[in-house]
């Protein structure tokens, strides 16, 4: 209350008052609970005027050195680590083989069962072959089925036209 006598007594209760919120006879538990419900009401700024954004990686990673910074020997720990992880990588390389190899003896599986379903179907076309209707002839199917008597007439009235 101190600060506010001296204020009010320079005569600059205004400015005071314009910054500043001020809870007469309320008890302290809810002047708490009030600047705890205005500090949740200010708005924080959008997240695209930030300079640095959390999801957004901004930095390089850095290069690994070209040098071995240990020349020394390894300890034990660390060959018995390499070891698991290499009998690991050799499993898992074997696993993948397997599935590879699997996937190449189905397609040729699938391959074989095409290509016997393809000669079945040539050996049963070839059995139907004699028995099919033959298509009539391209010279048959645009023959000209007019008598050359009308045909003539044909030409010479088109040819008046002209």
């Amino acid at each position: 209350m101190d600060a506010m006598e001296d204020i009010s007594a320079a005569g600059n209760l205004s400015d005071f008052e314009k910054y500043f919120t001020v809870f007469e006879g309320s008890s302290q538990e809810d002047v708490a609970h009030a600047k705890v419900f205005w500090n949740s009401l200010s708005l924080q700024p959008p997240v695209e005027s930030s300079l640095v954004s959390v999801d957004i990686r901004q930095r390089l990673k850095v290069a690994k050195s070209l040098q071995p910074t240990n020349n020394g020997p390894k300890p034990p720990a660390d060959s018995k680590n390499e070891e698991v992880l290499q009998k690991a990588y050799q499993r898992q390389m074997q696993d993948e083989k397997k599935r590879y190899m699997e996937l190449a003896r189905k397609r040729d599986e699938i391959m074989v069962l095409l290509k016997k379903q393809r000669e079945d179907r040539i050996r049963k076309e070839m059995i139907s072959f004699p028995h099919r209707p033959r298509k009539p002839d391209l010279t048959d199917r645009f023959s000209i089925r007019t008598p050359p008597e009308v045909m003539d007439q044909d030409i010479k009235e088109v040819q008046a036209l002209l």
